[in-house]
């Protein structure tokens, strides 16, 4: 977006209480995750969150404490972020949703979603929370298990994200490294189908970007595969950067680690076979 002389981003994005809100969340929780899933976008594009307004949709039925909570979320979130939430609108419907539209600063050129053949990703190595938590709750087993200290942790970055926006002044030194990006809040296996559709490349994954203790947790809970809690977890909110493969150290200097390498060809590998696990669409869910 283009405006006397000025670039600028914008990104929309929303939810519905219905079918984001899990039991531990609260109308607060809600609030602060949707600034956090716009900054998310944001952040791996290399742009700075400026403003963001709100449409709110909330049913008749529900609290004025609820409707407080959820503000207090929204105003906390954007004042975390370092955006300014300006306000908006308010209307009554058969079930709770919030849209938030922001506008940010591009700091760096375009990045879009067709990697270089050639690149390496590298992402943070924080996946499978998230989605360690979404299989032992749809299926049931969530309250067994919530004790389990990478549960807990999980939990908590549903609850309460935090997309590292302070790392975005060390990102911009490297930002002419960076061929495509994409943020993780619909798993790492939908970044990874989208990112080769686009580029028509292929991903070859040859390590997954985690930390030890879910390892070591996972061996503890029977029934949980790594590889589905890790490319079909999702709400992470991590950038996944394409960069050049001499540009590597450097993230890893920033906590970034590499695990997929792009090639000729097409399609998603991993372990040489194709990845079955595809992320998150909504109407469909989790592929794999």
């Amino acid at each position: 977006m283009y405006i006397d002389g000025i670039t600028l981003a914008m990104k929309i994005d929303g939810l519905s209480l219905t079918t984001s809100k899990m039991p531990f969340m609260t109308h607060f929780d809600m609030g602060w995750k949707v600034m956090a899933s716009v900054v998310s976008d944001f952040l791996a594009k290399l742009t700075k969150p400026l403003y963001a307004v709100v449409s709110i949709t909330m049913r008749g039925d529900d609290t004025i404490g609820d409707f407080r909570e959820l503000i207090r979320g929204l105003g906390s979130g954007a004042n975390y972020f370092g955006m300014r939430y300006l306000g908006g609108d308010l209307n009554e419907g058969a079930d709770d949703v919030i849209d938030v539209a922001a506008i940010g600063k591009p700091m760096t050129r375009p990045i879009g979603r067709k990697p270089r053949i050639g690149d390496v990703l590298v992402t943070k190595p924080l996946f499978g929370y998230t989605g360690l938590v979404f299989k032992l709750y749809y299926s049931n087993e969530l309250d067994r298990w919530k004790d389990v200290e990478t549960v807990m942790k999980g939990i908590e970055i549903l609850k309460r994200p935090e997309p590292e926006v302070g790392i975005l002044n060390d990102l911009l030194k490297h930002a002419d490294c960076i061929s495509a990006s994409m943020d993780s809040s619909d798993g790492l296996g939908k970044v990874l189908w989208t990112m080769a559709t686009n580029g028509k490349v292929r991903i070859r994954v040859y390590g997954l970007p985690i930390n030890d203790d879910l390892l070591s947790s996972l061996a503890e809970i029977p029934g949980v595969k790594l590889e589905e809690v890790v490319f079909n977890g999702g709400e992470e909110f991590l950038p996944v950067f394409s960069v050049r493969e001499d540009c590597v150290a450097k993230f890893r200097d920033l906590g970034f680690v590499d695990f997929a390498r792009i090639e000729e060809g097409n399609g998603v590998y991993f372990n040489d076979s194709p990845l079955k696990f595809r992320g998150w669409d909504y109407f469909t869910g989790w592929t794999g």
